[in-house]
């Protein structure tokens, strides 16, 4: 024997499972024989299997080929989300070499285990016009984060940022953002132009096919305040440019609306192509807000709902208290009516056989309970048989309808009011019930400041029903699984013990979980057909194993202290994680792999002391990336935190402070106002 091509197949397999990739991947070029080794589609296949059980090309491949079987059962495939669907469906179509899949693989874990950037990409924003020499169309006044921030002797840094133009969809995978005005001229006649195109400035980009949809989505006239993409559902919440109604001297009036549109995956011949749906739009608030800093409003949404808490100042001379109140729609029913463009409501679709809004609170003032407040659970209700043989009748479609109103009462007896002294951080929402996730700092100053911090970092999640069931209704469907009720409640602080010891648990709650078993059985074949795989669909892709569930304090926040977890991007079914911490003066953004199969046992974070600045006490830095050997498997960094340059804190976070992406890319905006996406 000569060469390694030349041992017994199955001895040629046991010497490249203990080769790295990289090396997997530069052995074709020795030779054409090594090349038809180490590219032959059952051995590529095999070193997937080996190296990235859990990346997303063999999670896709596994559904894939569990698809026939789940279009043969509709309700375990009905539950994955659309857009994943139809991408699992092209996947099943178009499959790609397994060699090719391996080179690209691990060419993306060599960047991630490093810290470096393949392709950094960037897309230029339309700059608003408040912040143009020229006329623009586009207007955003992004709602105001609470004025605290962080102040250690003479040192302050950022505790809130404002919220971004733009959004990226983990779920769904697309980016939507403000697109820079190239074609149409900087004229007042543009704008003013009765052409809807013209103010089609947000637009659905694809960083996998690298296409790009113009949103039908008109920004004239408008000051958008957010807008959020979650579930294939994308939301804009907006306000007209001209107000209607003086308050006083300093406050007037401006109308708000929410525009629901579903961006839909649809197949091509190629791979696959976007459609976005105008779903619905509702009126915010029924009689509007001011533009200015103090009214603030904080949302959440699904495919089927939208929660809003709204904070006000109070104008009356007996009550300092602000005013506080939560809304919840239900948006699961399209509708064509736009109330923005019905100022009278003369148009407005009748209620139906909907239910109509839920009274304020949890009493109707008349001395009996005659509203259940309750919560659904994440599976479909099963429907009881009525004593009636009358047939239920079919519900009209009607567009949003309030389902649930919550005053300062509920909030005050849920443990929520805010008061003088917010500490809500952003909300959650899942099927049937809203989490409030709450954050205090010790080093916390300014006028939304506790009076009383906590001893270091406090982070807390309250989870409350909103999905209220009628009387009438209780005898139409049944709740069989456990929900999350009003009791249910999660924080994490330095309160354990004496030396003021984080809990144990912060660390588990903020990392992917690391690979236990891969997600193939040991079948050695690499077609579709003959893989087996005990697994259902259902499993494959649960939202346990896809995104972190919402009731859990966000620990992450306070994991490496002294330093603040800004943003963090976390695929949790791919085990990669990419957090952005800064201590003041000192930030940094570092990357954590739990794909690979050497991370099956990862050993505890390896931190180095440094020489303490002045100021400072007790501070840890991670320590910089150190490899033993070339990509080898017996490197200990391979399973812990690695940090980028230090130039990728103001690409990606020096301006809005938030992080978005998966396994493939990461994204956020740079100092300039462009959005950046950074590929592996």
């Amino acid at each position: 024997m000569r060469d390694i091509v030349d041992l017994p197949h199955d001895l040629f397999l046991l010497v490249i499972s203990y080769l790295p990739p990289r090396t997997c991947v530069l052995s074709r070029s020795v030779s054409r024989r090594w090349h038809a080794a180490f590219t032959d589609d059952h051995n590529s296949y095999l070193l997937m299997r080996w190296n990235f059980p859990i990346c997303r090309e063999m999670r896709l491949a596994s559904a894939a080929a569990l698809l026939p079987s789940a279009l043969a059962s509709a309700p375990d495939f009905a539950n994955i989300n659309d857009n994943l669907a139809v991408e699992i469906y092209c996947t099943s179509r178009h499959l790609p070499p397994w060699s090719e899949t391996f080179a690209l693989v691990a060419r993306r874990y060599h960047h991630l285990g490093r810290g470096s950037a393949r392709v950094v990409e960037k897309l230029q924003m339309a700059r608003p016009s408040r912040e143009s020499d020229e006329p623009s169309p586009f207007s955003f006044k992004g709602v105001a984060p609470w004025n605290r921030f962080l102040r250690l002797e003479e040192k302050t840094a950022e505790f809130h940022y404002p919220d971004p133009a733009w959004w990226y969809s983990q779920e769904d995978g697309v980016l939507v953002y403000p697109a820079e005005i190239r074609d149409r001229p900087n004229t007042p006649s543009s704008s003013s132009s009765s052409d809807p195109a013209h103010g089609y400035v947000y637009h659905i980009f694809d960083p996998a096919t690298g296409t790009e949809f113009p949103v039908p989505f008109d920004v004239r006239r408008k000051h958008i305040r957010r807008v959020r993409l979650a579930k294939g559902v994308l939301i804009f919440e907006w306000a007209e440019e001209h107000p209607y109604l003086q308050l006083n001297d300093r406050e007037i009036l401006h109308r708000h609306f929410v525009t629901a549109f579903d961006v839909i995956r649809t197949p091509s011949p190629s791979a696959w192509t976007w459609t976005i749906q105008f779903r619905s739009e509702w009126k915010l608030h029924y009689l509007g807000l001011p533009m200015n800093r103090p009214y603030r409003f904080f949302s959440a949404h699904t495919a089927s709902h939208y929660a809003v808490y709204f904070w006000q100042p109070n104008r009356s001379r007996h009550q300092d208290d602000p005013i506080e109140q939560l809304a919840v729609w239900d948006i699961s029913s399209p509708s064509p009516y736009r109330p923005s463009e019905d100022p009278t409501g003369h148009n407005r679709p009748p209620v139906g056989n909907r239910a109509t809004s839920m009274p304020a609170g949890l009493w109707n003032g008349t001395g009996i309970h005659s509203t259940t407040t309750t919560t659904t659970s994440t599976t479909a209700r099963q429907p009881r048989k009525r004593a009636s043989p009358e047939p239920e009748p079919t519900p009209t479609p009607t567009g949003p309808q309030v389902i649930r109103r919550i005053t300062w009462r509920e909030l005050d007896f849920y443990g929520l009011r805010q008061r003088a002294n917010p500490q809500l951080r952003n909300l959650s929402l899942d099927d049937g019930n809203l989490y409030f996730i709450e954050e205090e700092h010790r080093w916390a100053e300014g006028q939304h400041s506790s009076p009383s911090p906590p001893r270091v970092h406090r982070v807390k999640c309250t989870g409350i029903p909103i999905v209220p069931c009628s009387p009438a209704a209780l005898f139409t469907s049944t709740i069989t699984d456990p929900v999350y009720g009003p009791v249910w409640m999660d924080q994490c602080g330095a309160d354990g013990d004496v030396n003021m010891s984080f809990s144990l648990l912060h660390h588990l709650r903020s990392r992917p979980p690391s690979p236990s078993q891969p997600y193939f059985s040991p079948q050695p074949s690499p077609t579709y057909a003959t893989r087996r795989n005990r697994q259902s669909l259902d499993d494959l892709l649960a939202p346990s194993n896809q995104q972190r569930f919402p009731g859990l304090a966000p620990c992450w926040r306070h994991e490496d202290f002294p330093y603040l977890t800004v943003a963090q991007m976390v695929d949790f079914a791919a085990g990669v994680r990419i957090t952005a911490r800064h201590c003041f003066m000192l930030e940094t953004v570092s990357v954590c792999v739990r794909n690979t199969c050497i991370a099956i046992k990862p050993g505890p974070a390896v931190t180095s002391r440094r020489p303490l600045a002045s100021g400072e006490e007790g501070h840890h830095s991670r320590r910089p990336p150190t490899p033993s050997s070339e990509d080898g498997k017996k490197e200990t960094g391979r399973s812990e935190e690695v940090q980028f340059a230090d130039d990728m804190w103001n690409q990606l976070v020096g301006r809005k402070g938030y992080l978005a992406g998966d396994e493939r890319w990461v994204l956020g905006e740079d100092e300039e106002g462009r959005v950046t996406i950074v590929r592996f």
